[in-house]
């Protein structure tokens, strides 16, 4: 049971190290440092709401997490495909920077700072070769997708002259297309599209969530086989929960009902029959797991953490 899951909690005891400082500036520049490091080789990156850094906790311990930033204000973090970088937001609003860092610690790169155009960014991926990112960003009253080099150099608005909100891009793995959350608004997120990068074609993949989800919420993240896709959406209740969105078939399936109260966000693939995402279930913030297709309750993975991402 997933109350009795919260209760090993108790146990953990997490150690923080190899903090770095996110700088200010433009595409490309560094700065941090110190010689400490870490032994990451497979797992999570997360962010912890205490203290709004990015950490990494690798399979080996989970129960022990390093710290790769201490600026704080980060979110949305992801790992690349080799595991040896982590992309981040930090900052807010007009001030927000996409950043990098080594998963393994080290100084963080700036990749791209908010401009007039650009600002409010959100939910930076690495594309499976990892040479490029896609993020979303606030363009007035809508959001938009927008892709560049990993050194800052390379900037490229995706469908920019459509009237729709997209949002939370997922790479195919083949790294041609964007797999996006669309609507009216960053707020009605009711339906997913497929933009090709290249050509910049829009193709609808579906219109409907399905009865329950009312608008894709955190995150939209494509399987690694490229058979589905999961999203965290709003419900009835106000509560957002887990679901998986199968490609060819358009069918939308709940993964787990959470409890009253709880809210569940952030999926992001194990495997492509496993699902990790975020939880506040109990009034803690934690990483669970969920194997495809049960509706049992989710395994604990990682304490204290948010907006995980796991490497693959």
């Amino acid at each position: 049971m997933l109350r009795l899951a919260l209760s090993l909690l108790l146990v953990f005891t997490f150690f923080s190290c190899d903090l770095f400082g996110i700088p200010p500036g433009g595409g490309g520049g560094e700065t941090g440092g110190g010689t400490g490091s870490n032994d990451f080789s497979k797992g999570f990156v997360f962010v912890r709401k205490a203290d709004g850094n990015v950490y990494v906790a690798d399979d080996s311990d989970t129960s022990s997490a390093s710290a790769l930033t201490s600026a704080g204000a980060s979110r949305h973090p992801s790992l690349s495909v080799d595991k040896q970088r982590v992309v981040f937001v930090t900052g807010t609003g007009d001030a927000a920077v996409i950043a990098t860092v080594p998963s393994t610690g080290g100084a963080v790169s700036t990749v791209l700072t908010s401009s007039a155009q650009y600002r409010d960014f959100r939910t930076p991926v690495f594309s499976p070769s990892g040479a490029r990112i896609a993020f979303s960003y606030a363009d007035g009253a809508i959001s938009r997708i927008g892709v560049v080099d990993i050194d800052g150099t390379g900037l490229q608005t995706l469908a920019s002259t459509s009237p729709l909100s997209y949002a939370t891009p997922s790479w195919s793995p083949d790294g041609t297309a964007l797999y996006v959350a669309a609507g009216s608004a960053l707020s009605e997120l009711t339906q997913v599209e497929r933009i090709e990068v290249a050509s910049e074609t829009v193709a609808n993949v579906t219109n409907t969530l399905g009865l329950s989800a009312l608008g894709i919420s955190g995150r939209l993240a494509v399987s690694p086989d490229g058979a589905k896709a999961a999203f965290d959406a709003r419900v009835a209740s106000g509560a957002t929960r887990i679901f998986t969105l199968d490609l060819s078939s358009k069918q939308v399936t709940q993964v787990y009902g959470g409890e009253a109260g709880g809210v569940e966000s952030f999926p992001s693939w194990m495997d492509n029959g496993t699902l990790a995402f975020s939880s506040d279930t109990g009034g803690n913030d934690n990483l669970y797991s969920a194997t495809l297709p049960s509706t049992d309750s989710p395994a604990l993975l990682v304490p204290s953490a948010i907006e995980g991402w796991y490497s693959r």
